[in-house]
Protein backbone atom coordinates (compact mmCIF):
# COMPACT_ATOMS: atom_id res chain seq x y z
CA UNK A 1 0.00 0.00 0.00
CA UNK A 2 1.48 3.40 -0.91
CA UNK A 3 2.04 5.96 1.79
CA UNK A 4 -0.69 8.46 -0.02
CA UNK A 5 -3.48 5.55 0.51
CA UNK A 6 -2.47 4.99 3.67
CA UNK A 7 -2.88 8.68 4.69
CA UNK A 8 -6.41 8.76 2.33
CA UNK A 9 -7.43 6.08 4.76
CA UNK A 10 -6.70 7.22 7.75
CA UNK A 11 -8.27 10.58 7.03
CA UNK A 12 -11.08 9.23 6.10
CA UNK A 13 -11.44 6.98 9.09
CA UNK A 14 -10.74 9.93 11.70
CA UNK A 15 -13.55 12.10 10.13
CA UNK A 16 -15.71 9.13 10.49
CA UNK A 17 -14.96 8.93 14.38
CA UNK A 18 -15.19 12.64 14.73
CA UNK A 19 -19.03 12.37 13.49
CA UNK A 20 -19.77 9.28 15.60
CA UNK A 21 -18.04 11.39 18.31
CA UNK A 22 -20.17 14.50 17.44
CA UNK A 23 -23.76 13.28 17.80
CA UNK A 24 -22.73 11.22 20.80
CA UNK A 25 -21.97 14.66 22.30
CA UNK A 26 -24.73 16.35 20.70
CA UNK A 27 -27.12 15.55 23.58
CA UNK A 28 -30.48 15.01 23.21
CA UNK A 29 -31.90 17.80 21.72
CA UNK A 30 -33.54 17.75 18.18
CA UNK A 31 -31.32 17.84 15.31
CA UNK A 32 -31.32 20.85 14.29
CA UNK A 33 -31.04 21.49 9.96
CA UNK A 34 -27.03 22.77 10.48
CA UNK A 35 -26.34 19.44 11.92
CA UNK A 36 -27.77 17.16 9.62
CA UNK A 37 -26.26 19.26 6.58
CA UNK A 38 -23.04 18.67 8.47
CA UNK A 39 -23.59 15.17 9.23
CA UNK A 40 -24.12 14.74 5.14
CA UNK A 41 -20.92 16.65 3.70
CA UNK A 42 -18.97 15.09 6.28
CA UNK A 43 -20.25 11.43 5.63
CA UNK A 44 -19.76 11.87 2.21
CA UNK A 45 -16.03 13.29 2.89
CA UNK A 46 -14.85 10.48 5.38
CA UNK A 47 -16.19 8.07 2.37
CA UNK A 48 -14.99 9.39 -0.22
CA UNK A 49 -11.40 9.31 1.13
CA UNK A 50 -11.46 5.88 2.32
CA UNK A 51 -12.78 4.95 -1.24
CA UNK A 52 -9.70 6.48 -2.72
CA UNK A 53 -7.20 5.28 -0.48
CA UNK A 54 -8.71 1.81 -1.06
CA UNK A 55 -8.87 2.58 -5.08
CA UNK A 56 -5.03 3.33 -4.34
CA UNK A 57 -4.23 0.20 -2.92
CA UNK A 58 -3.27 -2.44 -5.04
CA UNK A 59 -1.14 -5.60 -5.36
CA UNK A 60 2.01 -5.79 -7.16
CA UNK A 61 2.35 -9.21 -8.48
CA UNK A 62 5.82 -8.91 -8.96
CA UNK A 63 6.00 -7.65 -5.63
CA UNK A 64 5.67 -11.18 -4.08
CA UNK A 65 7.97 -12.76 -2.17
CA UNK A 66 9.72 -15.40 -4.59
CA UNK A 67 10.37 -18.73 -3.47
CA UNK A 68 13.69 -20.48 -3.56
CA UNK A 69 13.49 -23.04 -6.10
CA UNK A 70 15.39 -26.60 -6.83
CA UNK A 71 17.70 -26.61 -9.85
CA UNK A 72 20.83 -25.52 -11.37
CA UNK A 73 21.50 -22.45 -13.39
CA UNK A 74 22.23 -23.67 -17.25
CA UNK A 75 21.86 -23.19 -20.59
CA UNK A 76 21.20 -26.08 -23.13
CA UNK A 77 21.14 -25.43 -26.94
CA UNK A 78 20.17 -27.78 -29.70
CA UNK A 79 22.86 -28.79 -32.23
CA UNK A 80 22.77 -27.48 -35.48
CA UNK A 81 21.18 -23.93 -35.14
CA UNK A 82 21.35 -21.45 -37.77
CA UNK A 83 22.95 -18.21 -36.65
CA UNK A 84 20.23 -15.68 -36.08
CA UNK A 85 18.02 -18.26 -34.58
CA UNK A 86 20.28 -18.86 -31.59
CA UNK A 87 20.53 -15.09 -31.63
CA UNK A 88 16.92 -15.12 -30.97
CA UNK A 89 16.55 -17.59 -28.73
CA UNK A 90 19.71 -16.33 -26.64
CA UNK A 91 18.40 -12.80 -26.20
CA UNK A 92 15.03 -13.43 -25.65
CA UNK A 93 15.88 -15.96 -22.90
CA UNK A 94 18.18 -13.84 -21.49
CA UNK A 95 15.63 -10.73 -21.44
CA UNK A 96 12.71 -12.82 -19.76
CA UNK A 97 14.97 -14.13 -16.74
CA UNK A 98 16.34 -10.68 -15.86
CA UNK A 99 13.61 -8.40 -16.71
CA UNK A 100 10.99 -10.67 -15.15
CA UNK A 101 10.16 -13.38 -12.70
CA UNK A 102 11.17 -16.07 -15.07
CA UNK A 103 13.78 -18.45 -13.77
CA UNK A 104 13.26 -20.76 -16.24
CA UNK A 105 12.41 -20.80 -19.82
CA UNK A 106 12.04 -23.50 -22.76
CA UNK A 107 11.39 -23.07 -26.37
CA UNK A 108 10.23 -26.28 -28.30
CA UNK A 109 9.35 -26.38 -32.15
CA UNK A 110 8.21 -29.36 -33.97
CA UNK A 111 8.43 -31.18 -30.66
CA UNK A 112 12.27 -30.37 -30.44
CA UNK A 113 13.53 -28.95 -27.92
CA UNK A 114 15.75 -25.67 -28.78
CA UNK A 115 16.46 -24.25 -25.95
CA UNK A 116 16.87 -24.72 -22.11
CA UNK A 117 17.68 -21.66 -19.91
CA UNK A 118 17.20 -21.00 -16.49
CA UNK A 119 17.04 -23.40 -13.58
CA UNK A 120 17.25 -26.70 -14.99
CA UNK A 121 16.51 -30.35 -13.54
CA UNK A 122 17.98 -32.22 -16.19
CA UNK A 123 14.41 -33.75 -16.28
CA UNK A 124 13.51 -34.34 -20.39
CA UNK A 125 11.01 -32.09 -21.75
CA UNK A 126 7.56 -33.83 -22.30
CA UNK A 127 4.51 -33.32 -24.12
CA UNK A 128 1.34 -32.95 -22.30
CA UNK A 129 -2.77 -32.47 -22.59
CA UNK A 130 -1.87 -28.73 -21.61
CA UNK A 131 0.79 -28.21 -24.07
CA UNK A 132 -1.66 -29.92 -27.37
CA UNK A 133 -4.31 -27.16 -26.12
CA UNK A 134 -2.13 -24.41 -26.83
CA UNK A 135 -1.03 -25.49 -29.73
CA UNK A 136 -4.41 -26.49 -31.26
CA UNK A 137 -5.94 -23.41 -29.87
CA UNK A 138 -3.30 -21.37 -30.45
CA UNK A 139 -3.99 -19.09 -27.58
CA UNK A 140 -1.84 -18.25 -24.48
CA UNK A 141 -2.34 -20.57 -20.83
CA UNK A 142 -1.24 -18.68 -18.15
CA UNK A 143 -1.58 -21.11 -14.83
CA UNK A 144 -1.31 -18.61 -12.31
CA UNK A 145 -0.94 -20.93 -9.27
CA UNK A 146 0.23 -24.07 -10.31
CA UNK A 147 -0.83 -26.09 -7.33
CA UNK A 148 -3.99 -26.17 -7.67
CA UNK A 149 -4.30 -27.64 -11.44
CA UNK A 150 -3.67 -31.45 -11.45
CA UNK A 151 -2.28 -31.28 -14.64
CA UNK A 152 1.05 -30.01 -13.18
CA UNK A 153 2.71 -33.47 -13.40
CA UNK A 154 3.16 -32.27 -17.28
CA UNK A 155 6.09 -30.17 -16.41
CA UNK A 156 8.22 -32.52 -13.63
CA UNK A 157 10.79 -30.83 -16.37
CA UNK A 158 10.56 -27.52 -14.48
CA UNK A 159 11.93 -26.50 -11.02
CA UNK A 160 9.97 -28.37 -8.36
CA UNK A 161 7.27 -26.11 -6.81
CA UNK A 162 7.59 -23.89 -9.59
CA UNK A 163 3.69 -22.06 -8.86
CA UNK A 164 3.16 -20.19 -11.90
CA UNK A 165 3.81 -21.44 -15.71
CA UNK A 166 2.96 -19.49 -18.93
CA UNK A 167 3.17 -20.71 -22.33
CA UNK A 168 2.72 -19.18 -25.47
CA UNK A 169 2.41 -20.39 -28.93
CA UNK A 170 4.85 -20.33 -31.94
CA UNK A 171 2.48 -20.69 -34.27
CA UNK A 172 1.17 -24.58 -34.90
CA UNK A 173 4.39 -26.01 -34.56
CA UNK A 174 5.89 -24.78 -31.06
CA UNK A 175 5.76 -22.78 -28.07
CA UNK A 176 7.66 -21.08 -25.27
CA UNK A 177 6.69 -22.14 -21.94
CA UNK A 178 8.10 -19.92 -18.99
CA UNK A 179 8.20 -20.82 -14.69
CA UNK A 180 7.44 -18.27 -13.10
CA UNK A 181 8.97 -17.72 -9.10
CA UNK A 182 5.58 -16.90 -7.59
CA UNK A 183 1.73 -17.20 -8.08
CA UNK A 184 0.72 -14.43 -10.85
CA UNK A 185 4.13 -13.10 -11.17
CA UNK A 186 3.50 -11.98 -14.74
CA UNK A 187 1.76 -8.89 -15.66
CA UNK A 188 0.14 -7.57 -18.18
CA UNK A 189 3.67 -5.94 -19.60
CA UNK A 190 5.43 -9.38 -19.50
CA UNK A 191 2.50 -11.20 -20.91
CA UNK A 192 2.76 -8.67 -24.10
CA UNK A 193 6.39 -8.77 -23.82
CA UNK A 194 6.32 -12.58 -24.40
CA UNK A 195 3.67 -12.47 -26.85
CA UNK A 196 6.02 -10.18 -28.83
CA UNK A 197 9.10 -12.11 -28.33
CA UNK A 198 6.95 -15.65 -29.18
CA UNK A 199 6.26 -13.58 -32.59
CA UNK A 200 9.86 -12.83 -33.51
CA UNK A 201 11.10 -15.98 -32.86
CA UNK A 202 8.52 -17.54 -34.77
CA UNK A 203 9.50 -15.56 -37.89
CA UNK A 204 12.84 -16.76 -37.36
CA UNK A 205 12.40 -20.45 -37.19
CA UNK A 206 10.03 -20.30 -40.11
CA UNK A 207 12.62 -18.34 -42.26
CA UNK A 208 15.50 -20.61 -41.30
CA UNK A 209 13.22 -23.44 -42.37
CA UNK A 210 12.05 -21.63 -45.70
CA UNK A 211 16.40 -21.54 -46.48
CA UNK A 212 16.54 -25.14 -45.04
CA UNK A 213 18.60 -24.68 -42.57
CA UNK A 214 16.88 -26.06 -39.96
Amino acid sequence: MTTGARLSLFTGGIGALALALNHLTAGSSPASVSLGRADVVGSLMAVGLMLVGLNWTSVDPAAQQPLTLSGEQGLDLAEGLPDDVREELGWGSQMLLLNTAAVAVHCVWKQRLLLSRGLLTGVTYQDGPLVQRVLSSQRRLYLVNLKLFPARREFTYLPEGAPAVLMEPLGPQGLVVVAGASPRCFNGADLGWVAGWAERLRQRLEEAEAAQTL
